[in-house]
């Protein structure tokens, strides 16, 4: 394999950011050159989509609705370009892939929220700062 996948998995891997799945709302960090600059973007969606499991390949489609217009991005999980995946929300799904959102409008297009989840997220997130402190 690659030095840059392994070194964008052990990075990923350190922080224990594999831990997401379809339905889930998603904040990803990734660098982005623009010209002679680099600089950090942020980008805030659901995920529709996660193909190929956790392999060197893998993917995710995040999608955001801003506007009233749909964006959807497909990021290479082990890409040297992202920095940090963070979970904001855990959602309940029923589903493998959450294609049929593109089509609904509204609450239609919502999912419902898995409070207990979300919150053993953040208490998972408490312990491992407290661990680095």
């Amino acid at each position: 394999m690659s030095k840059t996948f392994e070194a964008a998995k052990s990075k990923i891997e350190q922080t224990g950011q594999l831990s997401f799945r379809v339905g889930d709302l998603v904040r990803v960090h990734r660098r982005v050159k623009e010209g002679n600059k680099e600089r950090t973007q942020v980008i805030e969606g659901e995920i529709i989509a996660h193909k190929h499991g956790f392999q060197p390949g893998a993917t995710i489609t995040i999608r955001r609705v801003t506007l009233g217009v749909s964006v959807e991005l497909i990021l290479p999980i082990y890409s040297p370009y992202t920095e940090k995946i963070r979970i904001m929300k855990r959602q309940r799904v029923r589903r493998a892939k959450l294609y049929y959102l593109r089509k609904t409008r509204g609450k239609k297009g919502k999912l419902k929220e898995s409070i207990e989840a979300t919150k053993k997220i953040r208490q998972l997130e408490e312990e491992e700062k407290k661990k680095k402190d």
